[in-house]
């Protein structure tokens, strides 16, 4: 099972679970269902799956029914497991992009995850120069094409992923804030508190970037499974 060391990764497609669309819908809270309506339908189907999938896991590990579980959401829109049955406290996050999506559970240490499709970018210089710190935007010019394209997007999944660890959201914490990437560690300046990230890189599907983070400085065991290979409930 979990301890504060091992980080359990999960990851699917949203196709695989289009048929489980009312059984995960009915999983829901209301809160989680009101906030589904308002969604357009291609965003609303990938909402309840991926709160289904969650809920799924989180029971799995919780040894409960998934209905029952109690979530919240903090002003950034990370969920919250509230009054967890297990005597640890379950950390989690998710990412999706495109078709695909993961989850990362630990214990007792902030976490989060990012994935992203490198799908190419019309003005990615643009993009990199408003959000990338000096530094992290100054290596990125020293790249091309293909290169270039999948360096923009690793900087961009672990600063996310890293952000997201914390609790913070991109409009309130741009990646500008943070220092360069050194030996999988993300430093942040003065003004953010306590933040010290371990981030690692994720190569799970081909033709995404993915990165991992946990706050603090605990040694990272990656498991990945697959959900489809699973029958939780």
């Amino acid at each position: 099972m979990l301890n504060r060391n091992i980080i359990h990764i999960w990851h699917t497609t949203f196709k695989c679970h289009v048929e489980k669309y009312r059984l995960f819908r009915s999983w829901l809270s209301t809160e989680e269902k009101a906030r589904a309506e308002k969604l357009a339908p291609p965003y609303q189907l990938r909402f309840i799956i991926s709160r289904g999938l969650l809920r799924d896991l989180l029971a799995y590990y919780c040894e409960q029914s998934p209905k029952q579980l109690h979530l919240t959401y903090t002003s950034s829109g990370k969920p919250l497991l509230i009054s967890p049955t297990t005597k640890q406290q379950i950390e989690f996050n998710l990412s999706h992009s495109k078709n695909m999506i993961v989850f990362a559970f630990t214990t007792n240490t902030p976490i989060g995850i990012d994935i992203e499709h490198k799908m190419p970018r019309k003005y990615l210089d643009q993009i990199a120069y408003r959000f990338f710190s000096a530094y992290d935007y100054q290596q990125l010019q020293l790249l091309h094409g293909e290169e270039k394209l999948s360096a923009f997007f690793n900087i961009w999944v672990r600063n996310e992923a890293s952000l997201k660890a914390f609790g913070h959201r991109l409009q309130t914490h741009p990646f500008s804030q943070y220092q360069s990437l050194i030996d999988d560690q993300l430093i942040a300046k003065k003004q953010i508190k306590s933040a010290h990230c371990q981030v690692s890189t994720l190569s799970i599907y081909p033709d995404f970037a993915g990165a991992i983070a946990i706050k603090g400085k605990n040694k990272l065991i990656i498991t990945k499974e697959y959900i489809e290979k699973m029958s939780l409930h």
